[in-house]
């Protein structure tokens, strides 16, 4: 069987996980190069992927080799956009790291070029193929819980940015650290509860930390008539050490029972009425304290990494992170920020906008490497 050609644009802090993907999937994918605009890493690379690996120092290079079928975008975000654009039109498949751009306008012209082209869009929001996530997802999905009422979804990280990083840079990045991580969460609330209907935010600027907002809050309605609470927090340690809170956290209340998954822990359930299924299931302690529930699978990188290359060879890969579904990720990222701008809540859909410069550094701009400590 042939194996699917990749190129992998951007060779930063994120490549590893995405190396591991590539690393299950070595029987039927081949990385054959690498854009990296720092010859530093020249090294690391040929050590990770292999001594033959192509490496050229601006992605276009490799969107104009012939034998790249597909290739993965780890980009600085706002390269997103053009990088896809430009490899649509050069007849690639695409793999977009999330977040997918830094709003909706943007989202939209990658989709269009995309199908204009004739090739597939897939965001790397890797947490929807994650064993513990699809787990909550399968739970919530079943009804056990009831009518849902209440999410509450964390993220917490200890990050500090120097200027000379992209992501430092609100026109690198987005935003800031809402757009960057809490769209794991944002995604995760609507591929597990629907839509949201309408938002209100607030965040923390301190420059010394990054351009943007360092931490986070948003309150959300769902169409469905729940209420979800989000927040980040990128000044904390809380997530380290023997006596730590979390890294991330999910929490699931409904009218017959609730659940919760913390990183590190694991998923717990536990049921406020008898379920038969579920108590022949998971045991009649389900019903009097939480349960842990036994997951099996993959990190969500392996496992988006696995579906895309077996959706392009034709081997029944399930790709539910298109990029027509994640949009709806941005906008409600956006309506947020739209939230903090106005002091109001904002009502989803929002209407596209052009990305209006806030003036990153030109030495910054055409920078294709992450140097962030974040961890993704």
């Amino acid at each position: 069987m042939n194996k699917l050609r990749v190129a992998i644009l951007g060779g930063g802090g994120i490549l590893p996980s995405h190396l591991e993907g590539f690393r299950a999937v070595a029987d039927r994918c081949e990385i054959i190069a690498v854009a990296e605009a720092s010859s530093s890493r020249d090294e690391f690379l040929r050590k990770a992927i292999g001594p033959e690996v192509r490496i050229v120092r601006d992605y276009r290079e490799a969107l104009a080799l012939p034998n790249v079928e597909a290739v993965d975008i780890l980009l600085p975000h706002h390269l997103h956009m053009p990088a896809t654009i430009e490899a649509a039109r050069a007849g690639k498949h695409v793999l977009v790291e999330k977040v997918m751009a830094r709003n909706v306008w943007e989202c939209d012209r990658m989709i269009a070029a995309c199908e204009k082209a004739g090739v597939t869009l897939t965001v790397c929001h890797d947490r929807r193929y994650h064993g513990e996530w699809r787990a909550v997802k399968e739970i919530v999905s079943s009804g056990m819980l009831g009518e849902i009422f209440f999410w509450k979804l964390d993220h917490n990280q200890d990050v500090a940015i120097p200027k000379s990083s992209w992501a430092y840079w609100k026109d690198g990045i987005g935003g800031g650290c809402l757009m960057s991580c809490l769209t794991h969460q944002i995604d995760a609330l609507r591929w597990f509860g629907g839509e949201v209907e309408k938002v209100s935010a607030l965040t923390v600027v301190r420059p010394g930390r990054m351009e943007g907002e360092f931490a986070a809050i948003v309150a959300a309605q769902m169409k469905s008539g729940a209420l979800a609470e989000l927040s980040i927090n990128w000044w904390t340690r809380s997530h380290r050490g023997e006596n730590r809170l979390w890294y991330e956290l999910i929490q699931v209340c409904g009218t017959k029972g609730e659940l919760y998954r913390m990183d590190g822990r694991g998923v717990f359930l536990r049921l406020h009425e008898a379920d038969e299924a579920a108590v022949a299931r998971y045991g009649e302690a389900v019903t009097r304290d939480f349960v842990e529930i036994k997951t099996e699978g993959e990190s969500g990188h392996v496992g988006c990494i696995r579906e895309w290359v077996d959706m392009l060879l034709g081997r029944g890969g399930r790709v539910i992170t298109s990029g027509r579904e994640c949009r709806g990720t941005v906008e409600v990222a956006e309506a947020a920020y739209r939230s903090v701008e106005t002091e109001r809540t904002v009502a989803l859909p929002i209407r596209p906008r052009r990305w209006k410069p806030f003036g990153m550094p030109l030495e910054v701009v055409g920078l294709a490497v992450s140097r962030t400590t974040a961890k993704d």
